[in-house]
C-alpha cells in the first residue's frame, strides 16, 4: 500500500511539473465544384468545371499558464490541397508568443498583416473559387509576412458604447535581398526590425464593427486577375503582368448589424508601391490603387440554417505614364445551409469583368461547396 501511494505521489507531482497542457488540433477543409467557362478574345470558348480547394489548412495551438496573469502561446498552421493539384502543408500562420491578460500578447513568428485581418470582418466569399473570388483576387494588402513581431491589445472595453476598442501591431525584418515570396507568405526589404511594419485599430459592438489599418512597405500583389479562367485573354499577361511589391495601404472597414440576422458591410482602401529592392519590374509605374466593397448577409429568422448574401467589389490601378488604367469588378451572391456549427453547405454564382482602355475581359462563375471545420 506504501508502494502504491508513493508511486501516486510522484506520477502526481511528475505530470504536473513535466508535461505542457495537450495542444488542440484544428483546422478546416473546404471543397467546391466550380463551373468556370472560359470566354476567350479570339480562340472558341469552352464549358470548364474544376474542383477547388478554398484555403483547406490544418493547424495545432495551445498555451501554457505561467502564472495567474501571463501565458505561453502557440500555434502552426500548414495548408493542403483539397483537390489534389498543388503539393500539401504550405505555411501559413505559425508563432511562438507571451499573453499576459492585462498587457496583450506578443507573438514572434510567421503572421497575417493586422490589415489583413481586417478583411475577414466584411469579406463574404473569403476563400471562395480557390481563394480567388475574395478580395485577395484583386485587392492589394491581402498578406502573410515572415519573420515578423505581432502585438495584439487586450480588449478595452467602453462602456458608453457597449463596445472594445483592439490595436494590433505587427513589425517585420527582411533577411533577404528584398522582397520576394509571395502573398501568401512575403518577405520584406531592408534588415531592420520595422522597416516594414502594419498596424490597425478596431472597434466592435453588438450593433457596429468599424476599423482602420495602415501598411508601410509591406508586400502585397497589384492587377490581380481574381478568378479569369480564358486561356486567351483579351487583356495579355505581358502588357499588363500581375504585380508583386511592397506597396502602402490604408484600409477602412464597417459592418452594421441593424436588425437580427442582418448584416451590411463596406471597405475603402487605397494603396501605393514604395520603391524598394525585389519589387517587380515596372511596379513604379504604378500610381495607385483604388478599392471598395459593398456586401450584405441575411440569416432568416423563420429558417436560421439558412443565409443568403452578396456583394460587389471593384479596384482601379492607375498609372504614372500614358497606360490605360485596369479595372476590376466581382459581383457575387450566394447561399449558405449551415448543418451545425461544423458543417455547411453553399452555392453561389458570380461574374467577373476586367476591363483596359478598349479592352475587356469576362468571367462568370457558378458553384457548389461544402466546408468542414474541426
Amino acid at each position: 500500500m506504501k508502494l502504491n501511494l508513493l508511486g501516486f505521489a510522484m506520477l502526481s507531482i511528475f505530470s504536473s511539473t513535466t508535461f505542457a497542457a495537450a495542444p488542440t488540433i484544428y483546422g478546416e477543409i473546404d471543397a467546391s465544384v466550380d463551373y468556370l467557362p472560359e470566354k476567350n478574345a479570339t480562340k472558341a470558348n469552352k464549358n470548364v468545371w474544376e474542383i477547388s480547394s478554398n484555403s483547406s489548412f490544418i493547424g495545432v495551438k495551445g498555451d501554457e499558464k505561467l502564472t495567474d496573469r501571463l501565458s505561453a502561446v502557440y500555434a502552426i498552421e500548414w495548408g493542403f490541397s483539397a483537390d489534389g493539384d498543388s503539393s500539401d502543408w504550405s505555411q501559413r500562420n505559425r508563432f511562438v508568443g507571451l499573453k499576459d491578460a492585462q498587457l496583450g500578447t506578443v507573438k514572434i513568428g510567421v503572421h497575417d498583416t493586422p490589415v489583413k485581418q481586417l478583411s475577414s470582418v466584411v469579406d463574404t466569399f473569403n476563400n471562395y473559387v480557390a481563394n480567388k473570388a475574395d478580395i485577395g483576387g484583386i485587392f492589394a494588402g491581402e498578406t502573410r509576412v515572415s519573420n515578423a513581431v505581432v502585438y495584439e491589445s487586450p480588449a478595452v472595453k467602453v462602456p458608453a458604447l457597449n463596445g472594445a476598442v483592439k490595436v494590433n501591431a505587427l513589425l517585420a525584418t527582411g533577411e533577404a535581398t528584398g522582397v520576394s515570396g509571395t502573398a501568401g507568405n512575403a518577405k520584406v526589404e531592408g534588415r531592420g526590425l520595422g522597416d516594414a511594419w502594419s498596424a490597425s485599430a478596431s472597434f466592435e459592438s453588438p450593433l457596429l464593427v468599424a476599423g482602420i489599418g495602415y501598411d508601410s512597405a509591406i508586400p502585397s500583389t497589384f492587377l490581380g486577375r481574381g478568378f479569369l479562367n480564358a486561356s486567351d485573354k483579351a487583356i495579355s499577361s505581358t502588357a499588363a503582368p500581375a504585380i508583386f511589391a511592397a506597396a502602402n495601404t490604408i484600409r477602412a472597414i464597417g459592418r452594421v448589424n441593424p436588425v437580427n440576422g442582418l448584416a451590411l458591410k463596406a471597405l475603402f482602401q487605397s494603396s501605393e508601391v514604395e520603391n524598394v529592392a525585389g519589387n517587380t519590374a515596372s511596379a513604379d509605374k504604378i500610381d495607385d490603387a483604388k478599392g471598395w466593397l459593398l456586401g450584405a448577409e441575411y440569416t432568416i429568422p423563420q429558417a436560421k440554417n439558412w443565409t443568403v448574401k452578396g456583394q460587389y467589389s471593384q479596384n482601379t490601378t492607375s498609372f504614372k505614364d500614358t497606360t490605360a488604367d485596369f479595372e476590376a469588378k466581382q459581383i457575387i451572391g450566394g447561399v449558405d445551409y449551415a448543418f451545425n456549427k461544423q458543417v455547411k453547405t453553399y452555392g453561389y454564382a458570380g461574374y467577373l469583368t476586367l476591363e483596359q482602355a478598349s479592352k475587356k475581359d469576362k468571367q462568370p462563375v457558378a458553384g457548389l461547396g461544402l466546408e468542414f471545420k474541426f
